[in-house]
């Protein structure tokens, strides 16, 4: 009976090791935003002065759920209704071996792929402006990470939003920002 119960967990856990795994990471979500940060002070704007974790963080939710299931992710048709800027980005990673990225994301290390992100933003000139536009002060991140251990692969989309202290959106959305003043 032991053999047959140590036989039953050890095809399971395989099966269940096989599967590709989704992992949605706060800690990967605030980490692009504080990169992001860095990288707007370097250029002389202010920090963004909130991480938006409501309206538009469910907006932002939504596309990224939409285009982790495309093979080619697309923006939004509703820019300017909840946010004022979009950016995305997709990473994929397949290859042979134990890859060291998903042994970070199963360490939750998400180093590499905040940099990465952030880094393609940086190098494309509309993205770099969305995220290190002075007038942008409440912006918010969502990441989607799959997983297959068994082939190897990885896919990573993230998804960043911004409001404009200056212009409202065509909804007329505003995030509260209480911190170091209201809008």
């Amino acid at each position: 009976m032991k053999t047959i119960v140590a036989l039953v967990f050890t095809i399971l856990s395989m099966v269940c090791m096989s599967q590709a795994e989704r992992i949605e990471s706060s800690k990967l979500d605030s980490l692009i935003w504080k990169k992001i940060n860095e990288y707007r002070v370097s250029k002389g704007a202010e920090p963004f002065r909130v991480f938006e974790d409501s309206l538009m963080r469910k907006f932002s939710t939504r596309v990224a759920y939409r285009n982790i299931g495309k093979q080619l992710t697309s923006h939004s048709d509703s820019v300017g209704y909840w946010n004022n800027a979009e950016c995305l980005y997709t990473l994929t990673s397949s290859g042979s071996g134990n890859s060291p990225i998903i042994k970070e994301i199963y360490q939750a290390n998400y180093e590499y792929l905040a940099e990465k992100t952030v880094q393609s933003w940086i190098h494309s000139p509309k993205h770099e402006r969305a995220i290190s536009r002075p007038d942008y002060d409440v912006a918010t991140i969502v990441s989607i990470i799959i997983v297959d251990p068994k082939n190897n692969e990885i896919r990573l989309d993230a998804t960043y939003h911004a409001l404009d202290k200056n212009h409202t959106t065509f909804n007329g959305y505003v995030y509260p920002v209480t911190k170091k003043g209201n809008r």
